[in-house]
Parts: structure tokens; C-alpha cells; sequence
């Protein structure tokens, strides 16, 4: 007999329980890298500090650079920034939240992805607050 096509298996599927759900849901636990640690508590305490803010895009960049740029690095810096804010939004959100443990591999890979992206932009110019 051949076997069950995928579409004939998810249409046999049944829902998992809540207490399931619940679970697969919970973030796993894990040792942050110490560099993307320390990246998170700069991060943090720029938005403390009222430095930077997750809801307004420009605060991030440091205008006397961005300003100087090529047009064509202003646009991919534009582009990119539309990104970052949404991952330091929800950054700040898991370091704020009491539902999801400091050291996690979603965690460390929303600051890796930041981390990597500032780096990427900042090859010649030093366009960004943090």
C-alpha cells in the first residue's frame, strides 16, 4: 500500500491539547554569548536612557554620519532600520518580559541578527547610536 500523501496526513491530524501547546510554546533555555550579552545591555541601557527609542527609527542613527552617506548607503541603512526597530522592539520586549528566561536561542538569535546587520551597515561608517 503506498503510503499516506502529507495532505492526507494533515487532514487526519488532530489538535494537540493546551497543556501541549503551552509547552511547545515555551522558550527553550541556554548560555548567551558573552559578546551578545553585553550587546544586549548597551542596547537596553541606550533605551533606558532615553537614547534611543524603539518607536522612532531615527533616534537610532547618528545624524551627522547618516547625513554625510552616499545616497545609495542612506537607502540600504533606510532599509535595514525598518528591520532593526521591529527586532530591538521585541528584544526589549523578552528582556522586560517575566514569561521568557533571560539566556535563550530565540533570544540570542534576534541579537545576533541585530548584531550582524549594524555590523554589516557600519563596515566604513559608524551610522548607528549603539
Amino acid at each position: 500500500m503506498i503510503a499516506d500523501s502529507f495532505a492526507q496526513k494533515v487532514a487526519k491530524a488532530q489538535d494537540l491539547p493546551l497543556e501541549q501547546q503551552q509547552h511547545a510554546g515555551t522558550p527553550l533555555t541556554g548560555t548567551m554569548d558573552p559578546t551578545l550579552e553585553k550587546f544586549l545591555h548597551d542596547l537596553i541601557k541606550l533605551i533606558d536612557e532615553k537614547k534611543i527609542d524603539p518607536y522612532v527609527p531615527d533616534s537610532f542613527l547618528n545624524k551627522d554620519i547618516y547625513e554625510k552617506l552616499p545616497e545609495a548607503l542612506q537607502g540600504k541603512v533606510d532599509l535595514a532600520l525598518v528591520n532593526m526597530v521591529d527586532l530591538v522592539r521585541k528584544i526589549e520586549e523578552y528582556f522586560r518580559s517575566k514569561q521568557t528566561p533571560n539566556e535563550c536561542p530565540q533570544y540570542e538569535n534576534m541579537l545576533a541578527t541585530l548584531l550582524q546587520m549594524k555590523e554589516r551597515l557600519e563596515e566604513h561608517h559608524d551610522v548607528f547610536k549603539f
